[in-house]
């Protein structure tokens, strides 16, 4: 279920893996597709890696329309791990292009304590109603902590995305 602006309820989506492909030295990369109904919401891509998935890029394609697709994409990360058989595992991204402040407030933790740090000072000192401006930490590498992916595997059980 994702927020609709438009309809201001949740409604269902669906999630179409669109593309998968594997490249020598780099792995496997996958594609997922979220879509309401024929609207394209957004778009995961993946990439595998022996101890998990590497998050390589997510985009909510209709942000004036859709909002929370951020953890519609952390939802379907958890389960393609599920998907290839893992049973512990890792998820890492990058966060960059001003999204930090978002993918911390999610959940998910940067692999450096002071970028953590640094975020908390931005998103404390960012005025309610402004958007929170992290463009000049650049690209920042980060992870899911297991409580989130056990958050996650609980919400799979009983509404899973991935068919």
């Amino acid at each position: 279920m994702i927020y609709s602006k438009l309809k201001q309820a949740y409604i269902p989506v669906t999630v179409e893996r669109t593309k998968s492909t594997y490249l020598p030295y780099w792995g496997q990369f996958t594609t997922y597709m979220v879509k309401d109904g024929k609207i394209p919401v957004g778009r995961v891509d993946l990439r595998d890696i022996f101890e998990g998935v590497n998050v390589e890029y997510i985009v909510n394609m209709n942000p004036q329309l859709y909002s929370g697709f951020g953890t519609i994409a952390d939802q379907i990360e958890v389960e393609h791990c599920l998907k290839r058989k893992n049973s512990f595992f890792q998820i890492l991204s990058n966060a960059s292009l001003n999204s930090h402040a978002l993918h911390y407030l999610r959940g998910k933790r940067f692999v450096r304590e002071e970028d953590n740090e640094r975020v908390r000072k931005i998103i404390e000192s960012t005025p309610p109603g402004q958007k929170f401006d992290t463009k000049a930490m650049c690209n920042v590498p980060m992870f899911m902590p297991q409580e989130m992916i056990e958050k996650y595997l609980e919400i799979i059980k009983k509404c899973p995305l991935l068919k």
